[in-house]
């Protein structure tokens, strides 16, 4: 079995999403999200996060798997979705953060960084904004409102399954409830 490697580690310099290039890749990425039905681009309060409702890593991070020239790599769905809505490439090693709702499997991208969840940072921005969100009380501890990496991954995945046949609002809510009662009002 080959080992998998993502664009954090060397092999490759950038995470380049092609619209053409890469057309069946993007259409087997958007099948594994889901987003709430009634969400009104036209009002960003109202935005909701994207769900990525497939493989969730014991860091509460999802994993989608992707071939660049003829090698297969794992990335993180946050950062193929800013690679795709954002058009940019995302550089090994760069933070993409989740600026607004602090949700590991949310890949809601938006080029308004009013609307998005997602944007790009850098360490020293993500960890500014954490310790002013009480998200963790060391910055080498990576929190989700809270929660340890073990919690945290229990609780994506609680996330993913509790939308993975479609948007329900009450699913999602009981799921929030038991992460952090404050998160509700963004869904």
């Amino acid at each position: 079995m080959n080992r998998q490697e993502s664009p954090e580690r060397p092999g490759m310099a950038a995470l380049v999403v092609d619209r053409e290039a890469h057309a069946r890749e993007i259409a087997r990425f958007l099948r594994k999200i889901v987003r709430r039905p009634d969400t009104d681009p036209a009002d960003p309060s109202a935005m909701t996060c994207a769900i990525w409702t497939r493989a969730i890593a014991d860091d509460g991070y999802g994993r989608f798997s992707i071939t660049r020239d003829g090698r297969e790599y794992t990335v993180k769905p946050h950062r193929y979705a800013a690679a795709l809505y954002l058009g940019v490439p995302v550089l090994a090693g760069q933070v993409i953060e989740h600026v607004v709702c602090d949700n590991p499997v949310c890949v809601h991208v938006d080029p308004d960084p009013l609307v998005g969840h997602l944007w790009p940072s850098t360490q020293s921005e993500n960890l500014r904004r954490m310790y002013a969100k009480r998200r963790g009380t060391r910055w080498w501890v990576r929190r989700w409102s809270g929660l340890g990496r073990v919690e945290r991954a229990e609780r994506s995945r609680q996330l993913a399954a509790a939308v993975r046949n479609g948007w329900d609002d009450a699913a999602v809510r009981a799921v929030l409830l038991q992460i952090d009662p404050a998160q509700t009002t963004l869904f």
